[in-house]
């Protein structure tokens, strides 16, 4: 008796079993990466931003910061069924509830793409259509608010490629970064951005432009405008450089601005900058990066202020750093960077700029 009751459980759990190992197994090819990464920094004065490096808050000696963070750490899985559908989604923990310092899991990337043809559309977070360009530092906020422009966005976007050598993509985007509150999404409609992609050699000259509205629940509007150009030129064979230059005003959705928020009404913060960068690899484990970049707001539409502080009005920002970079059993890559912060503030007795030093050693293991 007891052997047969054994024998018809057994056959019951079979088909529960083959099922849950076939749903286990994914038809589409998965690619799983990603790179654990360990940062060590020290600030001679005080910056804003904790784990980033954004801007100087205090040239006090007594207000330098060391710290040691993982956060950085990302994984992420490429899905494709080999030919017109795929998929991305991506995550690092550098998450933060907005006006908090909680450290949670991020969402970089989570988008599908559908090519026909020449045709592929793009639904999900990615990229903004700026220049995909970068300073080669080892920060992760890549010299936001000092003239790199960047960040991720849920988007629907559509690319079409007109040859090996150009491209043209068109996006409808969530109209602002900001998670908590209305501004951008009450405008009841999206943020438009348009980019043209021409390779030259191996030279990449990229072009794009936003506009879009940001609205306060008090109706005030505020105009999104951006026309951003990035280069990508090699110099000679082991050097590189790249880099952005951009105009615009309200920019606070792609890190420019120097920070500060967006404007609203007959008001407009207007701001232009851009950074330069120069990727040095000769034959070897070394590498290297020198990097000068600035974001200029018009100081006119900013109110001054009593002292610098995270709320007061800065008149420009900028970063200039070098890095060296050593691959190491030709795996982990160690960086040490060192940079130097200097950002001016509009105060009532008139403009004052502070300065910082950055130092920070990076250990990272792609995989």
């Amino acid at each position: 008796m007891r052997k047969s009751v054994l024998i018809l459980t057994l056959a019951a759990l079979c088909p529960l079993t083959a099922a849950a190992q076939e749903s286990a197994t994914s038809k589409y090819k998965v690619n799983f990466y990603g790179h654990i990464k360990t940062d060590v920094s020290y600030d001679t004065h005080g910056m804003y931003g904790d784990d980033y490096a954004s801007y100087v808050l205090s040239d006090k000696d007594a207000e330098q910061d060391f710290r040691i963070s993982a956060r950085g750490t990302r994984f992420g899985f490429d899905v494709s069924d080999g030919d017109k559908v795929a998929a991305k989604i991506e995550a690092d923990f550098l998450g933060a509830t907005d006006g908090a310092s909680i450290s949670d899991l991020r969402l970089r990337h989570a988008y599908l793409t559908l090519k026909a043809d020449k045709v592929e559309i793009l639904a999900g977070q990615a990229w903004h259509l700026t220049p995909l360009e970068f300073s080669g530092t080892n920060n992760e906020f890549a010299m936001g608010y000092s003239g790199v422009l960047w960040m991720r966005a849920p988007q629907l976007r559509a690319t079409y490629k007109h040859s090996d050598k150009l491209t043209f993509a068109a996006a409808a985007v969530r109209p602002t970064r900001k998670l908590i509150d209305a501004e951008g999404t009450a405008s009841g409609a999206p943020q438009a951005q348009a980019q043209a992609q021409l390779k030259l050699g191996k030279a990449k000259l990229t072009l794009m432009g936003a506009y879009g509205v940001w609205k306060k629940t008090t109706h005030e509007k505020g105009e999104v405008k951006l026309v951003d150009f990035g280069f990508n030129v090699p110099l000679m064979d082991g050097l590189v450089m790249n880099g952005q230059v951009w105009t615009g005003q309200n920019l606070y959705d792609f890190l420019g601005g120097a920070g500060n928020l967006n404007q609203y009404g007959t008001s407009s913060l207007k701001a232009s900058g851009g950074f330069v960068n120069f990727n040095i690899k000769p034959a070897g484990r070394f590498s290297y990066n020198l990097a000068y970049g600035i974001d200029n707001p018009v100081d006119t539409e900013l109110a001054a202020a009593a002292a610098p502080a995270t709320t007061a009005a800065r008149t420009r920002s900028a970063t200039a750093l070098a890095n060296v970079n050593w691959l190491c059993y030709d795996k982990v890559t160690v960086t040490f960077e060192a940079s130097k912060h200097m950002t001016e503030y509009k105060l009532t007795g008139g403009n004052d700029e502070l300065d910082n030093l950055h130092y920070q050693l990076s250990m990272k293991f792609p995989f």
